[in-house]
């Protein structure tokens, strides 16, 4: 047993470094676990956008904001759903946060709050952009953690994955974890699981959603906090909260993961396109402004996916779908994907997607009609083109995983807490280790990574205090 330290920190990654960097920071001697061989986490996929409101940065910008605009924003987009009081919590510290981590060398661009059109815009701009997406973070937290491990206050951890949490007496005193096929056992004052969600598990996804879909993860984050609560008393929340991010597509070779390689956000892009579910059928006006609605008519689908129909006239005409250069695509179209899809008939094209035939033609026939006299039967108001020139594409999108809702369940304190209620004493979770449901039954803009950061701060300020 390797005694010593006031608070483990399990996880390296949104939460973790701002709850280690905190409490060395107050003089207490910490050790920071990570099974991956670096710091970050998932940063390393974020696009890093954090918001809070009542920062420096919206004075400077002269934008008027305050914690009562902020949560009464989250309570419109969310539908008043989640966990108000840790949802105020966040949101009355965040500012701090914020500070923090320019403090640390974070640098956001353009330097000021703007809206953030991926989710349903706040009234007010508080979104901030990372110059470098999650890396803008990482480079800030590792000079945050640099001279506190320079001191002796943090000792890092890395390669190490946590197997087991020491509980004593109902008290959580430690952990056990394997380094290279080593057992190493850590004895604390209090444990902290900053583990992330499970994303790259799929038996956790089957075992909680009874699906599994695309998901946009990395192979170390599999669930480890939860697992590790479970086994010491602990139990989860906000298990029946679901909400597919809308329209990604599959990355080449590499089935499991999914992000968005077109511009499929009205706000940003109207669509030329037709949206088609499996059965051939539209099932949304494509121009839905709302994300929330969006995100919702493809949980309907089956499998959470669709295809984005569209001919070669669209093609050269129409604002650019894709993000990726046009030899990629080519490629894509050559026969290299089954996602990725071209014919000279619509007939052809329905067959080569496996879609009902006289359906499919139905619907484009349908659409074509109510586009030509510019009256939409799904109210569809942007209606440029038909889709009557072949050849024709097909491009397979889905509704698909870049979070997790349900997690460990903490009280208000973070404390983890039993089926009973209970706090479990001396174990503490934050960031997606204990889900976003109690953001609420939507995405908030820059809410995720800000409130990990934000409760990661919070429990190494004020544990052991």
């Amino acid at each position: 047993m390797t005694d010593g330290f006031d608070i483990i920190v399990v996880g390296a990654g949104t939460a973790g470094v701002p709850a280690a960097a905190a409490a060395a920071a107050r003089g207490l001697k910490v050790a920071l676990v990570e099974a991956a061989d670096d710091i970050g986490g998932t940063l390393v996929l974020s696009g890093g956008s954090i918001s809070a409101a009542g920062t420096a940065m919206q004075r400077a910008a002269g934008v008027a904001d305050d914690a009562d605009t902020h949560f009464a924003d989250a309570m419109r987009i969310n539908h008043g759903t989640g966990d108000h009081v840790l949802l105020r919590d966040w949101i009355e510290r965040a500012p701090e946060a914020i500070d923090w981590l320019l403090e640390s060398g974070w640098t956001c661009t353009p330097f000021e709050p703007v809206f953030a059109p991926e989710h349903d815009l706040y009234t007010t701009p508080r979104t901030y952009r990372s110059t470098e997406q999650g890396f803008s973070l990482i480079k800030a937290y590792r000079n945050a953690i640099a001279p506190a491990i320079k001191a002796g206050n943090l000792e890092l951890f890395l390669e190490t994955r946590v197997e087991d949490v020491i509980v004593e007496d109902g008290v959580a005193r430690g952990v056990v974890a394997t380094h290279k096929g080593e057992e190493i056992r850590l004895e604390a004052r209090a444990v902290v699981l900053t583990t992330g969600g499970f994303g790259g598990s799929k038996e956790l996804w089957q075992e909680i959603h009874g699906v599994v879909p695309l998901r946009y993860h990395i192979d170390t984050v599999v669930g480890d906090g939860l697992k590790l609560a479970r086994k010491a008393g602990g139990t989860s929340w906000f298990e029946d909260t679901l909400l597919p991010s809308f329209g990604g597509t599959r990355d080449l070779g590499a089935p499991a993961a999914a992000w968005v390689h077109t511009v499929i956000v009205p706000s940003v892009r109207q669509p030329w396109e037709v949206y088609v579910n499996a059965e051939g059928e539209r099932f949304m006006p494509e121009d839905e402004p709302i994300i929330d609605s969006r995100e919702r008519a493809i949980m309907r689908q089956s499998d959470w996916s669709f295809w984005v129909i569209y001919d070669e006239a669209i093609r050269n005409e129409a604002p650019p779908l894709f993000k990726w250069e046009p030899e990629k695509l080519e490629q894509l179209f050559e026969g290299f994907d089954e996602d990725y899809v071209r014919a000279d008939s619509l007939e052809e094209l329905a067959t080569r997607c496996k879609l009902p035939v006289g359906t499919f033609t139905n619907t484009i026939d349908t659409y074509n009609r109510g586009q030509k006299v510019g009256s939409d039967m799904f109210k569809r108001q942007h209606l440029p083109a038909p889709i009557a020139n072949g050849p024709f594409y097909a491009v397979r999108h889905y509704g698909y995983s870049i979070t997790c809702y349900p997690g460990i369940k903490v009280d208000h304190d973070l404390r983890v807490t039993g089926a009973n209620g209970e706090a479990i004493e001396g174990l503490y979770a934050a960031g997606e280790a204990i889900g976003i449901g109690f953001l609420g039954h939507s995405f908030l803009s820059g809410a995720i990574v800000s409130s990990a950061v934000t409760f990661g701060r919070k429990l190494g300020q004020t544990l052991l205090a």
